[in-house]
């Protein structure tokens, strides 16, 4: 138990921990070693079970309640985590591994996590730290595809992690963020254009499976305090609240916006993750048309980098380019918007965007992106105030702070916590309101490809028919 103890809380001592276990492994089979691992593990795992709701309620009577956010390493785990603090939580976002994209996170368990696994006792590990968070906190916010166990099925939560989560009493949200519940039937009577109609190698990606991710949902409904979910992800968690979760730090971010008056080629930014997921064909395909009409463009790719180098190249940019077929724009749209510059993406539905009558992206299906981009290249006098526009929403809608009201009314309809608690989060949300309500619009930024309001098929004929 203390070697154990000790990989979890002392990650830099790697070398004394390899080498008791080392020790350990040469004066016992491997296999007894696994053995009682996992025997010592699940029992002080019970016992954390028996423990967490008296814990628990002591916290819940002082109003000092904590919250976890993990598992998977989503660039924004850590900042929910901070809005969950704007409202008086104690609250950590945890990981047992990291992306390329970012390391920042509250607690970054990989060394400790993969030295387990090299000793087979990666599941005794992960009991373990189970059993320390249901002791330690009360309510734990997971997405869709794993919490703190691993699971025997692909994209989803341990069943005996949400069964002790339910023993132990505790709060539990689920979110989702694509991959982790988009399935293939669903997805392609979306329409013309959804994520799957460029996709080779289904189920490679995600869930996929109807009935399998059908069934899945049905069960954590069943389990869970709530689902969460937002834009195109809607479709597979019907039952879900619909909030949007994506919060930006607007203190890393320095708007940098398009010159005025605009000189040189047009420069388009874009950095997908998946290219057949974005797009990024379609886009790529209409520029190429549009250099051959002899239009002065200059683009530019990245991906598989570090969150930093996609924000500088977008700094570089007169616009970036987000996705195309799934028809919700991705968190790279509001990083863009944050550093003031214009986006071009698709979103299938004015609801699926929060205050849509402000939302300055510049909306266009793979059909309508040679129109959209005829009328950037003749309009780029109008690029700067459409992303100064797209500096002022975000900074209504998707500070942390904002996430943290959105977080709070999510609590407030479903936690059932103390007035105390209670009394906080509805303070949050008052301070809140009239944060963004001294944050004016920008006149006049409006354009033919709004969000909230499409231009008529005719209109997109004469924008594409007139001359440079």
């Amino acid at each position: 138990m203390l070697i154990v103890w000790s990989i979890a809380r002392s990650p830099n001592r790697e070398t004394i921990v390899r080498y008791k276990l080392q020790t350990l492994k040469q004066k016992l089979p491997s296999s007894v070693v696994r053995s009682a691992a996992a025997i010592l593990s699940e029992a002080i795992l019970e016992l954390a079970i028996y423990a967490a709701p008296g814990l628990q309620a002591v916290r819940m009577r002082r109003g000092r309640l904590r919250t976890l956010w993990g598992v998977t390493p989503i660039l924004t785990l850590q900042l929910k985590a901070r809005a969950d603090r704007e409202l008086g939580f104690r609250s950590t976002s945890l990981v047992y591994v990291t992306y390329v994209i970012t390391s920042r996170f509250d607690l970054n368990l990989q060394r400790p996590y993969v030295l387990a696994l090299r000793f087979g006792l990666g599941r005794a590990f992960q009991r373990l730290v189970l059993a320390w968070a249901l002791v330690r906190y009360d309510v734990f916010h997971f997405f869709a595809d794993r919490g703190l166990l691993d699971s025997t099925e692909r994209l989803q939560i341990n069943s005996e992690e949400l069964a002790a989560l339910r023993r132990a009493g505790k709060r539990v949200y689920v979110y989702a963020y694509g991959a982790d519940v988009r399935t293939r039937l669903a997805t392609l009577a979306l329409g013309k254009w959804n994520f799957c109609v460029d996709c080779t190698e289904p189920p490679k990606y995600c869930t996929c499976h109807d009935a399998e991710g059908q069934h899945y949902v049905s069960e954590l409904t069943k389990s869970v305090t709530a689902l969460v979910s937002l834009g195109d992800m809607l479709a597979y968690m019907p039952t879900a609240k619909h909030i949007n979760y994506w919060p930006l730090d607007l203190d890393r971010f320095d708007a940098v916006l398009p010159d005025t008056p605009p000189s040189g080629p047009l420069r388009i930014a874009h950095a997908p993750n998946h290219t057949h997921f974005k797009g990024s064909k379609y886009l790529e395909r209409t520029i190429d048309r549009l250099k051959v009409q002899g239009y002065d463009i200059e683009y530019c790719k990245v991906q598989g980098v570090p969150n930093s180098q996609v924000l500088a190249l977008f700094a570089q940019s007169d616009i970036v380019a987000d996705q195309f077929i799934g028809g919700a724009y991705g968190y790279t749209a509001l990083e863009a918007m944050a550093l003031g510059k214009p986006v071009l993406s698709f979103v299938r539905s004015a609801d699926l965007v929060e205050a849509p009558e402000e939302c300055p992206i510049i909306n266009a299906t793979p059909d309508e992106l040679e129109q959209a981009l005829l009328w950037v290249i003749r309009n780029r006098d109008s690029l700067r105030t459409i992303g100064e526009q797209g500096r002022r929403y975000v900074e209504r809608w998707h500070g942390i702070s904002a996430i943290a009201a959105r977080l709070g009314q999510l609590y407030r309809d479903t936690a059932n916590f103390p007035p105390a608690v209670v009394d906080r989060i509805r303070y949050q949300q008052e301070q809140e309101e009239a944060r963004r309500n001294a944050i004016p619009l920008v006149r006049n930024w409006q354009h033919p490809f709004q969000i909230a309001k499409q231009p008529a098929p005719e209109d997109l004929s004469a924008l594409a028919g007139t001359t440079p």
